[in-house]
């Protein structure tokens, strides 16, 4: 099926008129029974329960200890930057904290380490749950833990954080860490803001489930929403592009009258003085319109959404623990060492790198690993990114967007964790420096 028709089939399905439940049944079922017509077992069902069953045993038991080999103690040493340096931005969720909201939608004191907790492996080899290192669960409520986090990202080459930003018509989520680093101008860090511009659903990728909060659609409320942005872009924190705020969308295909709006926020941000400004559009895979030709200034990828067609499904391969399992398991390995990245090419298009994805702890036996990911092939996935942003001439600045500094239920983050240490911040060092010397 080529693919204007696969999305096209997928919107008329996730349309139809029965429950979101149901549907996820029916494709679960029919990821399943594709994956058992691949598999071509090699065994009886006895003999996989006499290998597995110690493997996964052994596995569980062992969990709570660093079992990578690439574990990485933290470094005393400290990465200075320098002229011409990549800048590393990453993506930064606001998840963290107890709020009024996940109090009503999820129960009392539910936030994502919630989620992160409940993970449990699928098969043998399958790294869950991830769980955090020194950081701990932390609570995005306090000064201290966001002060911690900035040292690190300094420490390791991180140039700044993109918080997601999350407005409806005025109304706002996880708001109060991103108010917190306002009112406190000695976290000092770069920051800019990425609009997370689509509805609140009960299921967290937003593509489908109950709506919680609904964003409008209306060319009115996408004018509106800039007044809430400049006070931001004013900070002296805030990155800026050739002397232009950064602000990233992060789906350009949501907004009505698009040229338009955009110009209207120029229109504004240079009324109250902000002066011009640099918009970024998210490149939807589903979406393959020319952000530049509609208003952006630039594009940016966002992984996995628009690597995913390039990936390698390896779920056949696997021999699952959980025999429900209705996701997909796709090849992190094969992503680096045969350089897909580069299939994806675009005209202003900043490079984006996801250090590791699998997101089971938030979609349970539905969710999509990447598996084989490791901090070697990340850094190495960086580095290459890094260089081309070195030769490239239709690039303002060099930023390589990462996804993210701590998207713990999927599976993506910088952050140290018990099984790697701080081996992906290391990784991350390492790329930046690396690559001031390549060409």
């Amino acid at each position: 099926m080529n693919r204007k028709l696969y999305q096209l089939v997928r919107k008329v399905y996730w349309k139809l008129p029965f429950s979101d439940e149901t549907k996820e049944a029916i494709v679960g079922r029919v990821r399943r029974s594709i994956r058992n017509a691949k598999q071509q077992p090699n065994s009886t069902a006895n003999d996989f329960v006499d290998t597995t069953k110690d493997d996964y045993i052994h596995q569980i038991l062992s969990s709570a200890k660093p079992a990578s080999s690439e574990y990485v103690a933290e470094s005393m040493d400290h990465f200075e930057r320098k002229e011409g340096d990549a800048k590393i931005i990453a993506y930064y969720l606001t998840q963290f904290h107890p709020n009024p909201e996940n109090d009503e939608w999820w129960g009392k004191g539910v936030t994502e380490w919630n989620n992160v907790c409940r993970a449990k492996p699928q098969f043998v080899g399958h790294s869950q749950p991830r769980l955090p290192g020194e950081l701990g669960f932390y609570d995005l409520r306090l000064k201290e833990n966001m002060l911690r986090q900035v040292e690190l990202a300094k420490n390791y080459g991180v140039y700044g954080f993109s918080f997601y930003y999350y407005w409806f018509d005025g109304a706002r989520l996880l708001e109060r860490p991103l108010d917190l680093f306002m009112s406190n101008p000695d976290i000092d860090f770069p920051f800019s803001l990425c609009w997370a511009n689509e509805s609140w659903t009960r299921r967290f990728d937003g593509t489908c489930g109950e709506i919680l909060m609904k964003q409008s659609d209306s060319v009115d409320s996408y004018k509106t929403f800039i007044e809430s942005v400049i006070p931001y872009m004013q900070d002296q924190r805030y990155i800026k592009v050739g002397g232009k705020p950064l602000l990233t969308v992060y789906r350009p295909s949501f907004i009505p009258d698009c040229k338009n709006v955009l110009q209207h926020w120029r229109n504004k941000c240079n009324e109250a003085g902000v002066g011009d400004i640099h918009i970024v559009g998210v490149k939807e895979h589903t979406w393959e319109h020319d952000l530049l030709a509609i208003g952006f200034d630039a594009q940016s990828e966002f992984h996995p959404g628009t690597l995913f067609k390039h990936c390698s499904d390896i779920t056949h391969s696997i021999k699952f623990v959980q025999p429900k399992f209705e996701g997909l398991v796709l090849d992190y390995e094969d992503i680096v060492v045969n350089k897909k990245y580069f299939k994806y090419n675009y005209d202003r298009l900043y490079r984006a790198v996801m250090p590791m994805w699998d997101n089971t702890a938030r979609r349970d036996n539905k969710g999509m690993i990447f598996h084989k990911s490791t901090p070697a092939l990340y850094k190495n996935w960086l580095q290459d990114v890094i260089v081309e942003a070195n030769e490239r001439t239709d690039i303002e600045d060099k930023l390589i967007f990462i996804n993210a500094w701590n998207e713990w239920g999927e599976g993506a983050y910088l952050e140290p964790d018990r099984e790697y240490g701080y081996a992906y911040l290391q990784a991350t060092r390492d790329a930046v420096e690396s690559s001031r010397y390549k060409k």
